[in-house]
């Protein structure tokens, strides 16, 4: 008796358990891409935020630059980096205000906008380029999107979503972008030139839990079109939603960083 019944409670659980998975499978797969992109933009864009990072640019030879910077960031329209080491490249820094991106190098003495072909260029000689640094994170406003389906990246499930510009000014016409199902950040990211040519792959890792939010703490970015480099951004401390001083984003504050 006590044996029928304990049998029968367990074949109950592992119905309702399959129901269960089925129900939120089938859920997961009512997202539409708009949406898939609208959890990830949740998820990474953030109100304020303060970050040290290194830049490893990593040349053909295997000999490695180490560059130290810290940045600002407030919204998806406003940042301020500065780099601090090394010593001849410290108290070089970059203002971005919506469309617009200023670097001020201390050799120079002051700001000179950056813009055109200048934005193609690489961020200190690195894979990230001036235009990366100055796109707005949000990418629902800028593409359309299309889910290609699922497939497993580094034993995580994401979803594959692959992006078409709606203008013809962004740096990228066309993304291919791996999703983590659950935690709603990009895994690894392919950006295509509009002849479809493959210019740049990034891939996402050491992805951390910042309060309610999932960070990665480690980004690879490899420039097809350069290839005699490698570039990896590891943070070193990220905060988020904090204050940020009013004048960071200034071009006074760029030239003084006062």
């Amino acid at each position: 008796m006590n044996r029928t019944t304990i049998a029968g409670v367990g074949r109950g659980a592992v119905v309702a358990g399959v129901w269960l998975a089925v129900l939120t499978t089938a859920s997961q797969a009512q997202l539409t891409p708009r949406q898939i992109l609208e959890r990830v933009d949740a998820n990474m864009t953030m109100s304020t935020a303060r970050v040290t990072a290194q830049m490893t640019i990593t040349y053909r030879d295997d000999d490695d630059r180490i560059l130290i910077y810290e940045a600002w960031a407030q919204g998806t329209d406003q940042s301020f980096l500065e780099f601090t080491a090394p010593a001849r490249d410290a108290g070089s820094r970059f203002l971005r205000l919506e469309d617009a991106m200023w670097i001020y190098l201390p050799r120079v003495g002051k700001s000179v906008r950056i813009q055109g072909h200048m934005l193609r260029q690489g961020l200190m000689g690195s894979d990230f380029s001036y235009g990366d640094a100055s796109e707005n994170p949000s990418m629902v406003e800028d593409y359309d999107a299309v889910l290609e389906g699922e497939e497993m990246l580094e034993e995580r499930r994401t979803y594959v979503v692959d992006l078409t510009a709606k203008r013809n000014d962004l740096a990228y016409q066309r993304r291919k972008v791996w999703v983590d199902a659950e935690r709603w950040v990009p895994l690894k990211e392919e950006r295509f030139a509009r002849s479809g040519k493959l210019l740049k792959t990034a891939l996402l890792s050491e992805v951390r839990r910042i309060g309610d939010r999932w960070y990665p703490f480690r980004i690879e970015m490899d420039d097809a079109l350069q290839t005699d480099t490698r570039t990896v951004l590891q943070m070193l401390s990220v905060e988020l939603d904090i204050r940020v001083p009013r004048e960071v984003f200034t071009l006074p504050y760029l030239e003084g960083g006062e």
